[in-house]
Formats: structure tokens, C-alpha cells, sequence
């Protein structure tokens, strides 16, 4: 890609795990969250409800098409000081797959996993060390087939806002918060247009910060940035 990066907003927060060892600690910014209004708490609590009344209360138990690799993801969002945040990860070089790149905390189904939600909590907690017993669901969005071979089924949660993250330091390079308005101007991204399984595919590419978010990743932050825009995000 050439040309100068869009920086964008600075991130909400940001941790870095150099050696994949320890507890790695919330930025100080997350104790705003103490001396938050009622009335920002009410404006994001209305939020969260609109979001989980406009996603799909259950993921879809269809195949994925022929040739692709079914696939689930977290999508986490908090509340950091009456601000929406997503929280995302970058991967490392030494993983098989999309090396370097922004993601979102997920991976292929194992014969284990029940069910594709199984797929995502399990994914989340072993590379972010996100607990189960600490995701709230929201619901699940439409799914993602990809380039790569994939087919990728995003599930929506509310995570404390005080949640500390221990990293895998094999699969995860750091992780990061950046807050919904940032994906919520969709004149932001970037689109390329391909075809994928017979049909137009829309490759979005979007600059924030440091980092080129892009594929699959970037595709959902575009359908998240829509859901936010129609259910009212509390952040605009």
C-alpha cells in the first residue's frame, strides 16, 4: 500500500506482550470508568440492549459452503469511562496464518468445541485469557466467508471494563482497545471489490492508528459499525 497513513484517533488502550509471560496490565485510563456519570452509564447500558435486540440471538447451525473451514470469533466490547471500545488483537509472525495481522480473538472449530460459540470462548481465553464465566452475549452476526479458505461466524460480547488480558505468546503479539467511533465513520474504509464463490466480495481495507486493518477483520468492523449506527451509537 502506498501513500500516507490516515493515523486516525490514538488507541484507548494498548498492551504489549514482548515475551508471552504475565498478567498484562489495564492502562491507567480505565479507571475513569470509576467517576463515570449515571447518565453515561445509562446511555451505554441502552446501548448494549439495542445492539443485542438487533443481532441474531443464536449462531446459524448451516454448513460452511463447500471448501471453506468453519470458523468462530469474539467480537469484545466494553465500557471504558461511558466509552464504547473494541477490543483487538495483532498477531504474531510465527503463527500459520494471517501473520501479523489485526484480528479478533477466534480460530477453526475442533472436534471438541460443541458449537461455534464453544469455538470463540475457547479461542478468547486461550489467547487473551478472556473467562467464560466474564463474556456476556450479545448475539452472533451474519458470517464471514473469506479468501483464505474460511467461514468465519462473529459472536458479539460485553466484557468487563476492567478485564486484564494474559496473552499467548506464541499466537499474540499485542492487543489493544480502539474505541467504536473509529469504525463507525464508514467513510474510513477503503474497498476493493472481487469476486469469491461465484458472487461480487467486498475487501475492506481501514487505517487506524499504526495498524492497516483489512479482510475478514475489517469486514466485521464494517457490519458492527452498521448495527452501531442503526441501534444509535452512544459515542456519536
Amino acid at each position: 500500500m502506498s501513500g500516507e497513513m490516515d493515523r486516525g484517533p490514538e488507541p484507548a488502550v494498548c498492551r504489549r506482550n514482548p515475551n508471552g509471560e504475565g498478567k498484562v496490565p489495564v492502562k491507567e485510563r480505565a479507571l475513569m470508568h470509576l467517576g463515570g456519570s449515571s447518565g453515561a452509564v445509562e446511555s451505554t447500558d441502552r446501548f448494549f440492549g439495542a445492539l443485542r435486540g438487533a443481532l441474531s440471538p443464536v449462531a446459524t447451525t448451516e454448513p460452511a459452503a463447500p471448501g471453506l473451514r468453519s470458523a468462530g470469533v469474539l467480537v469484545p466490547l466494553r465500557d471504558i469511562g461511558g466509552e464504547i471500545t473494541v477490543t483487538l488483537s495483532r498477531r504474531t509472525e510465527r503463527v500459520p496464518h494471517h501473520k501479523g495481522q489485526i484480528c479478533f480473538p477466534g480460530g477453526s472449530r475442533d472436534p471438541g468445541d460443541r458449537d461455534l460459540l464453544g469455538t470463540a470462548l475457547r479461542e478468547a481465553e486461550e489467547e487473551l485469557g478472556i473467562r467464560r464465566g466474564d463474556v456476556e452475549l450479545l448475539g452472533a452476526m451474519e458470517r464471514v466467508p473469506t479468501v483464505t479458505g474460511f467461514c468465519i461466524q462473529p459472536f458479539v460480547a460485553r466484557i468487563p471494563w476492567d478485564a486484564r488480558f494474559h496473552l499467548d505468546g506464541f499466537e499474540v503479539a499485542e492487543t489493544f482497545d480502539a474505541p467504536l467511533s473509529a469504525f463507525t465513520d464508514l467513510s474510513r474504509y477503503r474497498a476493493a471489490c472481487t469476486t469469491f464463490l461465484g458472487k461480487p466480495y467486498m475487501v475492506y481495507f481501514l487505517d487506524y492508528d499504526r495498524f492497516t486493518i483489512w479482510g475478514a477483520t475489517a469486514r466485521i468492523l464494517h457490519s458492527l459499525a452498521e448495527l452501531a449506527l442503526r441501534t444509535g451509537d452512544p459515542s456519536r
